[in-house]
């Protein structure tokens, strides 16, 4: 090991030393709940396509749009319910939502029902997630903060990971106890279904965090009146949210029906491509800290993803190519899994980071609030491009991914640049202060 390799190595666990046992917690829960979340990401499309004709991509268009609406309902409520009552509650509250979810999905297999509780799912999801970041940020402080937040989003990747591994099994294991098939739709409610015990584990490590100490002489505003106070301020960090999540919307609800359709692989290997992608996806997070420190928040942020919209354009490619008959449909798999895992990797890079760097430019109170529009204006795109998106593959079959990939490279395109006007002063500050990890190499 040479040493600068030695020396960042050092500096991560002299880091991770710094954690305090709150954080510890929590990260042990989002570990966990990366598993659940894993299993859910890669085999929810399979088992909702294998429920008959009737459940087709349009169908998941619409579960996730119905998702994203429940998680846009929620966005103000969550954040006043993250300051109303204690963090590790919500938490708790949210991963009991996640078990109910899973356990509606598997026994109701009917569309009114799927979508409920495809909607919980969405409401669990997005409260959590406004609930974690600002407890990170009360139990950090600013020398371990963005290592911190990089750790969780790592670890849920990880795990994640695990879950995507898992979820290319899974339904082979516990469907053969029935004598299923591995893409029946017993084999695939067996898989989901046994999620729920690994998100009542998740909830384990919350109950060690000790109570917070109430504060009754604090008084709590409605979100709408810090909305009010604080929108203009806010709206800047929200646009480029809103763009990203116009093109996430398009593409992330469908990669695993991507690479079935376009180069008509089965479960497992398409398994090993999503774990392969989180694993990558987790190496890139841990990285992330060691990149803000020698290139500053937004500068990281930035050149993440500019990297990743070639590998975008590669995905379009092969999705023109291979149905076409102009592409060998082996060859491109692994070209366009490498082009995936790729930019997986790059974008999620930049996730933590621009989540650490807005929080620490709003007020404590406000923190909550910007969590919540944050997801509220991702979660736009996720509520109206999904439809379009399931559209475009039932009427053009795999050529419709071709537009797609096109779409999602200009949203992703459009908001660095945007990101780059917004906060240009933020970089040129940063390059001009001194960098007291600036003898490092990564």
């Amino acid at each position: 090991m040479n040493e600068p390799s030695h020396k960042n190595i050092s500096l991560y666990l002299e880091k991770t030393k710094q954690f305090t046992r709150n954080s510890k917690l929590v990260l042990l829960h989002s570990a966990f709940s990366g598993i659940s979340f894993g299993v859910f990401r890669f085999l929810f499309n399979f088992y909702v396509l294998s429920l008959g004709s009737e459940y087709d991509e349009a169908f998941i268009g619409t579960l996730q749009t119905a998702a994203s609406f429940a998680s846009i309902a929620m966005a103000l409520p969550a954040a006043y319910l993250a300051e109303r009552f204690s963090q590790k509650s919500v938490m708790i509250v949210t991963g009991l939502l996640s078990t109910l979810s899973f356990l509606g999905l598997v026994l109701f297999p009917f569309h009114l029902l799927l979508i409920s509780f495809r909607m919980v799912a969405g409401v669990a999801m997005s409260v959590r997630q406004v609930a974690v970041a600002p407890f990170l940020m009360k139990n950090t402080s600013e020398s371990e903060r963005q290592w911190v937040f990089s750790f969780n989003f790592g670890l849920m990747t990880i795990s994640s990971f695990v879950g995507n591994l898992l979820g290319g099994v899974l339904p082979t294991w516990l469907g053969g106890l029935f004598d299923a098939a591995p893409t029946d739709t017993l084999s695939y409610q067996l898989a989901l279904g046994s999620m729920m015990v690994i998100t009542i584990l998740s909830i384990g490590p919350l109950s060690f965090i000790p109570k917070q100490k109430p504060t009754p002489k604090e008084d709590i505003e409605m979100p709408w009146v810090q909305l009010w106070q604080h929108g203009r301020h806010l709206s800047r960090f929200l646009f480029p949210q809103l763009i990203i999540g116009l093109g996430a919307g398009l593409m992330q609800p469908f990669m695993n029906i991507y690479f079935r359709n376009v180069y008509q692989k089965p479960d497992v290997p398409i398994s090993m491509v999503f774990a392969i992608g989180g694993f990558a996806m987790a190496i890139a997070q841990f990285i992330g800290p060691l990149l803000t420190d020698k290139f500053g928040k937004i500068d990281t942020v930035i050149i993440s993803q500019v990297l990743s919209v070639p590998f975008l354009l590669t995905l379009g490619i092969g999705a023109w190519l291979v149905p076409s008959g102009r592409g060998d449909a082996t060859v491109w798999f692994v070209i366009a899994g490498a082009a995936f895992i790729i930019r997986l990797a790059l974008m999620n890079l930049s996730n933590p980071v621009y989540q650490t760097f807005v929080l620490e430019k709003v007020p404590r109170n406000v923190q909550a609030l910007a969590m919540s529009l944050s997801s509220l204006v991702f979660q736009f795109g996720w509520f109206i491009m999904p439809q379009v998106s399931g559209w475009l593959q039932v009427r053009y079959d795999a050529f419709g991914f071709v537009p797609i990939f096109g779409m999602v490279a200009i949203f992703y395109g459009t908001a660095t640049v945007l990101e780059w006007n917004l906060f240009r002063d933020d970089s040129q500050m940063r390059q001009r202060r001194k960098r007291p990890f600036s003898h490092m190499h990564v």
